[in-house]
């Protein structure tokens, strides 16, 4: 006869070295098909959004020539619409973390995709440096979501152990709209000019958000089955209800890997901001100076 009371204790928490919950993983932990699917459509949404943000992203400094010989822009003003928006993207990260904790991915990302590509959309109609600056602060707080909702739908969707090659997937797709941008949007610049250029892309966003809206359920709105919550669950920590403490914040900077991460991130950031902000302007000195 199976000693039921063993079971419970090999499959009951475990306590970690910090007080919280271990979830221990069996080796029977398998996806349903269900889970599967979801995190496909999931992905492939995320994937398409992640590219999209891109193309948004670097609009301007592939237009930035055209844009300055018709609304008649000085360089240092072309400046100021670059910095216009990653100040407030950046300002955006925090209240837009905290909202997403408490509405979840489905509405924060369709929100703020809609929100950025409407904003994106109007840069094709504006006439001066007073509109342009205002366009480019609501693309930057629309675009704010976008990674926080990202890395939260597969932290939601994939067990621990599974989450490296989503992650990576999420972060390539974002490096792959860069790559692309400048091809895709003189090509569309050449067609359709740059008002056509911004107006399509802001469109096509508006649309993969409706979708996302559509197709998209967060893990707390879907009925789970017992295994399905098992493979999501094992091998972490059982999330703990009370708040971090500040002493527990201000621990994370003491730990070496943090701030290899912070640094080794700002190099990238610096690196990909350099490049979205000066291609097309920087190829252009070149070719002349050649």
């Amino acid at each position: 006869m199976e000693n039921t009371s063993a079971r419970g204790r090999e499959n009951a928490p475990l306590p970690a070295a910090d007080g919280q919950d271990f979830i221990p993983a069996r080796s029977d932990v398998v996806r349903s098909p269900r889970l599967k699917k979801i995190q496909i459509t999931a992905m492939l949404l995320l994937l398409f959004a992640a590219m999209i943000n891109y193309l948004d992203r670097s609009s301007l400094s592939v237009a930035n020539m055209t844009i300055r010989g018709e609304l008649g822009l000085s360089a240092t003003e072309i400046g100021l619409l670059l910095s216009a928006f990653s100040l407030a993207y950046g300002l955006a990260q925090l209240p837009c973390g905290a909202l997403l904790d408490r509405k979840g991915p489905r509405i924060m990302l369709a929100i703020g995709m809609f929100f950025w590509s409407l904003f994106q959309a109007a840069a094709g109609l504006v006439h001066n440096f007073t509109q342009f600056i205002v366009v480019r602060i609501g693309l930057g707080i629309g675009e704010a979501p976008m990674n926080p909702c990202g890395v939260k739908v597969i932290n939601d969707w994939f067990n621990i152990k599974d989450r490296g090659m989503p992650m990576g997937m999420f972060n390539a797709a974002s490096m792959i709209g860069l790559s692309i941008a400048p091809p895709i949007l003189a090509a569309m610049m050449m067609v359709m000019g740059w008002r056509g250029m911004f107006i399509t892309i802001g469109v096509l966003g508006m649309f993969l958000a409706v979708g996302w809206y559509l197709m998209y359920r967060d893990r707390d709105n879907n009925t789970l089955s017992g295994e399905e919550i098992h493979y999501l669950q094992a091998g972490s920590v059982a999330s703990r209800k009370e708040p971090l403490s500040f002493a527990e914040w201000r621990g994370l900077f003491k730990q070496r890997t943090m701030w290899g991460m912070m640094i080794g991130f700002s190099g990238i950031n610096y690196t990909a901001w350099l490049y979205i902000a000066g291609c097309r302007a920087t190829c252009n000195r070149l070719t002349t100076w050649i």
